[in-house]
């Protein structure tokens, strides 16, 4: 049990990761970024050795507090050892004293292991996402439709707190205390947050975690009386153009939630493409 990854637990995690989505054919969800910049005073990852070797790998994530998500693998040598039920059943045993009220596993929809796992243990199938890529040289962004008032985009800082959460709250439907959560939390090195505006008040945000020459945007909402007027599509279409111009970044990845059409049609209509479904189950701990 570890609450922090030094270099070689990195590496030896990678290497599972990669004989585990070669062996399936699948694309696994890790959140690499977190992985590598987790914080002391919680354990975070469970990490599972067998003969000098890593079986075994699963990370608890929490975003907000009143959940954890929790994605991990075997190696295919050591399956069918009860080793994924044994840390599954250790970290089920650590959340329910430290505070989350709700289990949420992620797990790739082509992953037969994975399917096989959650339907063993009768957990309920809550929600899917897709994933989806772009890459930002091999098209053009197509014209946006119809007129849409003028917009500024503005890195958000420290003092923003308020507004961000109040976005997450209108945006996501969002409880309170888990829009007040995430609004303060730490952010990565890597992060950043554009808010939107209209007239100096914030009509939406969009979060952007880069990697290389790759961006991953995520937290991208608008307020519900702004939606349909086209801002949201065009400051997607600004954000990309900025990060290529001034970043280099020439790939951009999100997910988004497949019962969510209005968000997927707006993604597709400027070029992005689904690459992979990841399905999502949920537990309580109450």
């Amino acid at each position: 049990m570890k609450q922090t990854l030094d270099e070689q637990e990195l590496a030896d995690i990678r290497r599972l990761a990669e004989a585990c989505e070669e062996h399936e054919g699948i694309r696994l969800k890790l959140n690499w970024e977190m992985l590598q910049d987790r914080q002391e005073g919680r354990t975070n990852d469970l990490l599972y050795y067998k003969d000098g070797k890593l079986a075994g790998f699963l990370g608890i994530y929490i975003i907000i507090p009143s959940a954890a998500e929790l994605s991990g693998m075997i190696h295919p040598d050591f399956r069918r050892q009860g080793i994924f039920t044994e840390m599954m059943e250790a970290a089920i045993r650590l959340l329910a004293v430290s505070g989350p009220h709700e289990l949420i596993y992620i797990c790739p929809r082509n992953s037969i292991s994975g399917t096989a796992f959650m339907k063993q243990r009768g957990l309920p199938y809550a929600f899917s996402e897709y994933g989806m890529e772009r890459a930002a040289r091999a098209e053009v962004l197509p014209p946006s439709q119809g007129r849409y008032p003028e917009f500024t985009l503005r890195m958000a800082e420290e003092r923003d707190a308020k507004t961000i959460a109040e976005l997450n709250q209108a945006g996501f439907n969002m409880p309170a205390a888990d829009a007040d959560s995430l609004a303060s939390s730490r952010l990565l090195p890597q992060e950043l947050i554009y808010l939107i505006e209209v007239d100096g008040r914030a009509v939406g945000k969009l979060g952007v975690l880069t990697e290389g020459s790759t961006a991953f945007i995520f937290g991208f909402c608008m307020r519900p009386e702004e939606r349909g007027r086209g801002i949201g599509r065009a400051a997607l279409a600004a954000v990309m153009e900025r990060l290529r111009r001034e970043r280099n970044m020439d790939t951009f990845e999100l997910e988004v939630a497949a019962s969510n059409e209005r968000a997927l049609g707006l993604y597709e209509s400027c070029g992005f493409r689904r690459t992979n479904v990841i399905d999502y189950y949920k537990q309580s701990l109450l």
